[in-house]
């Protein structure tokens, strides 16, 4: 007699349980045939208004527990001779383990994921809040992140996300926080009080940009966030209680080779170190404690010299060249020039 093979009916288990959740929001599936499948399983468009939007991704969906290794808590797809195809494709490409333990499926963007680790033989990535696909989490997360709109999920859900240990998830709160409810007092308590509690590897550079928006750049780009000219000033009552180390802190983001010129995370940084009270005491003790790494003490020497000018030479000069090269060619240009504007 011939065999029906359980891995059939797992595998099924997966396509049939992404495509319920497809079709239960009205948007289309489109499953790709056996004997077609060269590293694609299925077509999935979304609608909107009842419309379709011509929006599609293209799925890799895997399911059963050879595809999740329940001791490290991680899924796996392998890569084998699907790397070019799938980079290479025209649509966005996107891997879903389903877990029937768990009755849930989870998502990775399968084209960041050879571009961020080119040689790896196995996707490998963690089932977290964050990209987790249900019922529930389909329209509230995942159309959201393809469309690029703000997640529909609540502030509750949003501050326990920010508080995650998971990084996928944190950057999932944050975001949510600032392009939802960034109106509220309390999200800019909760974003100050993160930046002063936790080292800097464990700070996201977004966070500076969104601390930024309180002073704001010229370079400051604005889509639908949610916060007020009420909420700003509030938060600038936060930075006014920043110090000397709240300032050293940030100037860890400054990037070496763009320094604080536009467009530039440095630029973030800047905005909110010059709208600090005092700032300029505060550079100053930095630029001349030969205890810090040399690059914090350049930092804030390029700040420092930005809105001082040509009254900034006599602190600059406290760094020998022995210190630092990038100094004393910063003080020639003062010199010669009467300032220093980076941007």
């Amino acid at each position: 007699m011939p065999r029906y093979l359980k891995t059939n009916a797992t595998a099924k288990a997966g396509i049939n349980y992404v495509r319920t959740i497809v079709e239960a929001h009205n948007c289309i599936f489109q499953k790709i045939d056996q004997e077609n499948d060269i590293g694609i399983d299925a077509l999935i468009e979304l609608v909107k208004n009842e419309r379709p939007t011509g929006n599609f991704i293209a799925s890799q969906i895997k399911s059963g527990s050879s595809y999740f290794d329940k001791k490290a808590n991680l899924c796996k797809i392998p890569i084998r001779d699907h790397r070019d195809y799938w980079s290479n494709h025209s649509l966005p490409i996107y891997g879903i383990v389903y877990i029937p333990e768990f009755d849930s499926a989870y998502w990775i963007n399968i084209k960041s994921y050879l571009e961020a680790f080119p040689s790896d033989t196995v996707i490998s990535f963690e089932p977290t809040l964050a990209n987790i696909i249900n019922k529930t989490t389909f329209i509230t997360q995942f159309i959201p992140h393809l469309t690029g709109e703000a997640p529909n999920i609540n502030f509750e859900l949003a501050k326990k996300l920010f508080q995650s240990n998971n990084p996928d998830e944190l950057y999932l709160g944050l975001y949510t926080l600032f392009k939802k409810f960034a109106d509220k007092k309390e999200v800019w308590e909760i974003f100050f009080e993160y930046f002063k509690t936790h080292p800097v590897s464990e700070i996201p550079e977004m966070l500076v940009y969104y601390l930024s928006v309180i002073p704001w750049h010229p370079d400051m780009l604005f889509y639908k966030d949610s916060h007020t000219p009420e909420s700003r000033e509030y938060g600038k009552t936060l930075i006014n209680q920043f110090k000397r180390h709240d300032i050293q802190k940030l100037l860890y983001f400054v990037d070496e080779e763009n320094m604080i010129s536009r467009g530039s995370l440095g630029q973030s940084v800047e905005a909110i170190i010059s709208s600090v009270p005092n700032f300029i005491t505060y550079l100053e003790d930095i630029i001349k404690d030969n205890s810090l790494e040399i690059k914090i003490r350049e930092f804030a020497a390029v700040i420092y010299a930005y809105h001082k000018g040509g009254d900034s030479i006599g602190i600059l000069s406290t760094m020998t060249p022995n210190e630092s090269w990038y100094i004393q060619e910063l003080i020639a240009h003062i010199k010669e020039f009467g300032d220093f504007d980076p941007y």
